[in-house]
């Protein structure tokens, strides 16, 4: 017998939708997709070229700025004209225009998101970043998507690196890094102001004004509010799930000197989601189902950086950030938490051949769960210090066109100990169109508390004897670890077309598994049986695969990106382990992904974006391969002001698309934005 242990932690509860939207002939806007017809050859509309993207400085690879072109990594840039086009309204929708993410919707607030494999709701091999700031949850070692948020056209870019972080970033980075990087309040004067709605999205506003509050300080501060529709079961019922927030924030750039500044920035959010879920139970009961109840989630964070350039082209760093949230399950636990982070670099002078980097980090996480009979955590109350240093030393061989990274971070936590995660990279730059680069990495996931601290009780059945089963974590539960090893080619034919290819290999070991006991009777204060399971790290296995990104610009007002990956898992137990369902989660993440979007102007301010997503079968949980076609079209009457109407699903009017059981439902929203010249 096996449990999910993200099932019944996180997903206690039933689901709920409206009705579907309006039918649209989708194979009308599909014939768009390969045709240029009404796409006038005049200059590009385009904010950056095909060969400019290439040049776009990435600072998530090496925490100091280089070009996409001259990353030994397989790096990809969203670009703010990215999401502009697209419409999306979250970032998961996003992260859906980058290639070989795994974005899958479970409802109207829950997404589960991995690269490279072992997607589930509690995905937890991923690092995500805001301008810097690590939002995984130490609670599951993941990141929880309902708390992330910002006005996305306050964005600048995303860097998504797929493939090990840690050397830099540390632990968590294990199969990929992302990056969301908002706009400098210099960039953002004036005002913004969105409102729309629809189907799917019942109604949303945002506010962003900007200003020069003195020659050298610039400042910003956001509102915005959402209402989102309720989901659906597959057969169309409609499940209890409406979402609603609100956030705001702030943004400030101070000029110090010619050679500091000072970015300040925060956020304050607050939203609320209805849900069904299983009421309280006592030993010897089954819960009540279809108990209406509210899940609350709210939160701040602050973000202090201060930068100094220093004379012959090094630097400093030095950020200070703080993060308290408070989500409150109903049924399930109440998590109160409050994490401070040191965190300080140093960007050496280039001298000789070598150009180094150095730094050193402090964390502190406090955490207050109110436990309940169903899951607990013990001690109830915990404090977590982590202490982080790093190296790394980009070398250039004289005479060729070789560069080789090499460094270390090296970490000491609270579950295991020290943790060492060393890198090499080799990047060949064949000629001012052509690179060649390959990898080694070792990465770490360390333990959360959910893998440590848990004990999780939940009732099965009461005829004829009450069952259980409780899972418990492992005090000595190890981290899991991964060697991988990559290489990739990226090349420009003419300046329209550019084609950056990747390949990997990993090789992880202790992997979660959950090891079922011995069934156990217990007679107070009734008589029911018990079955332990006991978290532990009896799995290992390889994945492998690779992806294809290509962007070309067959006319000046028409752009195409084409997007395919390929991923494999062969896991395997270690012979302590009779854990075989735990093999499933090789089966939920698709093994093929392909992607076309298509950017075109149509003139007199009209523009167009189109999507054919393909997504490969979920076995695991029995979901047929799909196709997901979605649009957008806007019309800027005047420099200041444009609408749009985005379509999502367009092929579809029903789907799920993870193993939660909720449908998505084909979604239609108008938006107005207006943008009054300052």
């Amino acid at each position: 017998m096996h449990l999910s242990i993200v099932r019944w932690t996180l997903s206690w509860r039933a689901r709920s939708t409206g009705p579907g939207s309006p039918v649209v002939p989708a194979w009308l806007f599909v014939a768009w997709l390969g045709s240029p017809v009404a796409i006038f050859a005049q200059t590009s509309p385009f904010d950056l070229t095909i060969e400019e993207l290439g040049e776009l400085p990435v600072v998530s690879m090496g925490r100091r700025a280089e070009d996409v072109r001259g990353s030994a990594a397989a790096v990809y840039v969203i670009t703010s004209e990215d999401i502009r086009r697209s419409g999306v309204r979250t970032l998961p929708e996003a992260l859906r225009l980058a290639p070989g993410i795994e974005v899958a919707r479970n409802g109207t607030s829950s997404w589960t998101i991995s690269m490279r494999g072992f997607n589930s709701d509690l995905s937890n091999k991923l690092l995500v970043l805001i301008d810097g700031r690590s939002v995984y949850s130490p609670l599951f070692g993941g990141v929880f998507w309902d708390a992330q948020d910002t006005l996305l056209a306050d964005i600048d870019r995303i860097e998504v690196i797929a493939g090990p972080g840690g050397t830099i970033w540390g632990a968590n980075a294990v199969n990929g890094v992302i990056n969301i990087i908002t706009r400098s309040a210099a960039d953002t004067g004036g005002l913004y102001a969105e409102v729309g709605g629809g189907a799917g999205e019942d109604v949303f506003a945002g506010v962003r004004y900007g200003a020069a509050l003195t020659d050298r300080i610039d400042a910003r501060a956001y509102v915005k509010y959402f209402n989102r529709e309720i989901s659906s079961l597959p057969d169309g019922a409609e499940v209890r799930d409406e979402w609603t927030g609100a956030q705001s924030g702030f943004n400030l750039r101070w000029a110090v000197s010619e050679s500091d500044g000072i970015t300040l920035r925060g956020d304050v959010y607050d939203g609320s989601q209805d849900v069904l879920t299983r009421g309280d139970f006592t030993i010897g009961t089954i819960p009540p189902t279809d108990v209406p109840a509210t899940v609350d989630l709210s939160g701040h964070n602050v973000v202090a950086r201060w930068r100094r350039t220093l004379v012959g082209g090094g630097g400093t760093r030095l950020q200070v950030d703080l993060d308290h949230t408070n989500k409150k399950i109903p049924g399930s636990f109440n998590e109160k938490r409050d994490t401070y982070h040191l965190d300080f670099q140093h960007d050496l002078s280039a001298f000789g051949r070598h150009r180094m980097t150095w730094g050193a980090g402090l964390r502190r996480t406090s955490d207050d769960l109110d436990n309940t009979l169903f899951a607990s955590f013990v001690p109830e109350r915990r404090t977590d210090r982590l202490s982080t240093a790093f190296i790394q030393d980009r070398i250039a061989f004289e005479g060729t066109n070789v560069d080789l990274t090499i460094g270390s971070k090296l970490e000491h936590n609270e579950y295991t100990g020290f943790e060492y995660q060393p890198s090499g990279r080799m990047l060949w730059t064949i000629d001012a169109t052509r690179a060649f680069w390959a990898s080694a990495s070792r990465a770490v996931r360390t333990p959360a508390r959910l893998n440590t601290d848990l004990s999780l009780f939940a009732p099965i059945t009461d005829d004829p004897v009450p069952f259980y089963i409780n899972v418990v974590g492992d005090p000595e539960f190890l981290s899991e670890e991964l060697m991988a090893y990559e290489s990739g080619y990226r090349f420009q034919t003419g300046s329209n077309l550019s084609i950056d290819l990747a390949v990997f290999r990993n090789d992880y070991d202790n992997l979660q598994t959950q090891e079922v006991g011995t069934q156990v009777v217990e007679t107070t204060p009734v008589t029911h049986i018990v079955l332990p399971v006991r978290l532990d790290n009896n799995m290992q296995g390889d994945t492998y695969g690779g992806r294809v990104a290509v962007a070309w610009q067959p006319l000046q007002r028409w752009r195409l990106r084409l997007h395919y990956s390929r991923l494999e898992m062969d896991l395997k137990l270690k012979p302590s382990s009779t854990d075989t369902p735990s093999l499933g989660i090789a089966g939920q993440s698709p093994a093929h992904q392909a992607a076309v979007h298509t950017f075109g102007e149509l003139g007199r301010g009209l523009s167009v974006y189109m999507a054919a997503r393909y997504v490969d079968a979920l076995p695991s949980f029995g979901l047929p391969s799909r196709v997901a076609v979605d649009a957008s079209f806007a019309w800027a009457p005047s420099p200041e002001l444009s609408v749009s109407l985005t379509l999502r699903d367009l092929n579809d009017a029903r789907h799920v698309e993870f193993g939660g059981g909720l449908a998505i439902e084909r979604t239609a929203y108008l938006s107005l934005i207006w943008r009054p010249t300052p």
